[in-house]
């Protein structure tokens, strides 16, 4: 298990060479740490499943899970989950007295 401390690193010879040919390209260079983040955000993302997400999203209510980090790992969905949560609960709420079904 990782710890707030551990380094995540991996072997990136190809990936090395190709950030610094485009860093040479671009006046000013580039910032490799935020493409490393932000692209790490994204498969992080992209690995989860619907089910997954869930989970987490329970996780982050219930104080588990803190909102950088479901942030991170489920993003939009956040704010999604919360519209339809707001959606079903109006519908709820709604007069059904007229309504009869057969």
């Amino acid at each position: 298990m990782t710890t707030n401390n551990d380094k995540i690193q991996f072997r990136g010879k190809v990936e090395k060479e190709a950030t610094q040919v485009v860093d040479q390209l671009r006046l000013g260079g580039i910032n490799t740490s935020e493409l490393a983040r932000r692209g790490l955000q994204e498969k992080l993302r992209e690995t989860l499943s619907e089910e997954e997400k869930i989970t987490l999203h329970r996780q982050y209510e219930q104080g588990e899970l803190s909102e950088e980090v479901a942030e991170i790992l489920i993003g939009d969905a956040l704010e999604e989950i919360a519209r339809e949560r707001e959606a079903f609960e109006e519908a709820a709420e709604l007069d059904r007295s007229g309504v009869f079904q057969q």
